[in-house]
């Protein structure tokens, strides 16, 4: 599961509880009160059309709010069936009231949640925003003027469907960055599976108003769909909850290998490991990275030396240097902190990929398998530098660590060679940009 999918699904359900506040409520106040906007001078400008406001459109508004009712997660959004209630009102009833029509059932699903304490009145407003989705194609109905419900009119129903998909897009990506600053690219793969669901449930209302002008009963024709998709979205929700969970299993994982890596290796698994996390993802933020990539470079960084957990460890705690037999028992623990990895699984196994790569060498000379250049995987060309960075400027017990400057300089000489110029030069931005004034003119000299 996408990282910025996971924090939005986490933070759904407890945001639902509390008031709207800063950015969220202007953004959603303000889009409330465009829509009525819009909906007024539709009204004074557009010609009626439709049918007459009775009981069909309480029935409608009714079937709308229990369409609402059935909402299923797809990616960090939710959708629901609105579809099946939403192409009958455009056909059936004044195009120009319809949004405050959906907008009314929009609040009227929302009223169980209200009376058992789960969402705070004051996301009311978010009935009115929601609304929106309904302008687009209402105005293009409203404009063409089709007459009575009816197959023949397929291309105005398939202009209204478009404008309404665009439209619905657009103010949705725009509503998400302004109120949590959710990336436009991502929203947008988001909405492109929710377009998918409407496109699959736009032709049974259609044929729902298609036969409701005839026959008013047959509004009723679209309700054993919406236990089947309920049914369908419940289990849904409870895979979802299986995946966060899974999701905190792996990170739970990775924390506790790396505490059982301190505790065999007070400096490889302590104060060296969490220098190489938190430098890493300061050159991976600085390298653009993505959210999914960002928390594979970290668990990766945590995890970069747990293969030395099948070490010995009168090798690892050596005093002297090692011999070639010795070496070749060190210079497994990338190979065996890949097999260990994969043994868990999942997103852990990805990550074997990068612990398996750690010691590889821009020029091809590293181990285990000999990569070279972009060969070798992003992370582990990140963690290699900052790795090389840490030790160097981490005190032992048998010196003291280099000064920042020098150890810049140090990863400058072999970059190109040893290290991924590029990242080099990130690194080196990262750590001039934290350096005190003085030590950071010398850095950029």
């Amino acid at each position: 599961m996408h990282p910025v999918v996971e924090s939005l699904l986490r933070n759904a359900a407890p945001r639902t509880a509390t008031p709207l506040e800063g950015r969220e409520r202007v953004t959603e106040t303000a889009f409330a009160f465009a829509l009525l906007a819009a909906t007024v001078a539709m009204t004074l400008a557009l010609p009626a059309g439709g049918g007459e406001l009775g009981w069909q459109a309480a029935a409608l508004v009714l079937l709308c709010a229990m369409a609402g009712r059935v909402r299923f997660s797809v990616g960090g959004d939710t959708t629901t069936a609105e579809q099946l209630a939403l192409v009958p009102m455009l056909l059936l009833l004044p195009p120009a009231q319809v949004p405050l029509l959906v907008a009314t059932a929009l609040a009227l699903r929302r009223v169980p949640e209200y009376v058992r304490g789960r969402t705070h009145p004051d996301r009311l407003i978010l009935a009115v925003a929601d609304a929106w989705s309904s302008v687009a194609p209402a105005l293009v109905v409203a404009l063409a003027a089709p007459g009575p419900p009816s197959l023949d009119h397929w291309p105005v129903y398939l202009a209204a469907f478009a404008a309404q998909l665009v439209a619905d897009a657009g103010v949705s990506v725009v509503r998400e960055w302004a109120a949590f600053g959710t990336p436009p690219a991502l929203q947008l793969r988001m909405m492109a599976i929710i377009a998918a669901v409407d496109s699959a449930l736009a032709p049974i209302g259609l044929m729902t108003a298609v036969l409701a002008y005839e026959q008013p009963a047959a509004l009723v024709l679209g309700t054993p769909l919406l236990a089947v998709i309920a049914a369908l979205a419940h289990e849904r929700e409870r895979r979802i909850e299986h995946a966060l969970a899974l999701s905190d299993a792996y990170r739970g994982s990775a924390i506790l290998m790396g505490e059982m890596l301190e505790a065999d290796d007070p400096y490889t698994g302590g104060e060296h490991s969490k220098g190489v996390v938190a430098l890493a993802l300061a050159v991976g933020r600085r390298l653009e990275l993505d959210a999914r990539d960002q928390r594979n470079l970290e668990f990766g960084a945590l995890l970069h030396d747990i293969g030395k957990l099948k070490v010995p460890d009168e090798l690892l705690n050596k005093p002297g240097p090692l011999t070639p037999a010795e070496w070749d028992v060190m210079r497994r623990h990338p190979v065996d902190g890949q097999e260990m990895l994969e043994r868990i699984g999942g997103v852990l196994a990805d990550v074997g990929l990068t612990v398996r790569s750690h010691h590889e060498r821009w020029d091809g000379g590293g181990y285990p398998d000999g990569l070279a250049g972009e060969a070798i995987p992003l992370n582990a060309r990140i963690i290699a530098a900052c790795d090389a960075y840490s030790a160097m400027t981490t005190n032992r017990s048998y010196r003291a660590g280099r000064p920042v400057a020098e150890a810049v300089a140090e990863l400058r000489t072999c970059a190109g060679a040893q290290f991924d110029p590029r990242v080099v030069d990130a690194l080196a931005a990262v750590v001039e940009a934290e350096a005190p004034a003085p030590l950071a003119a010398a850095l950029a000299a």
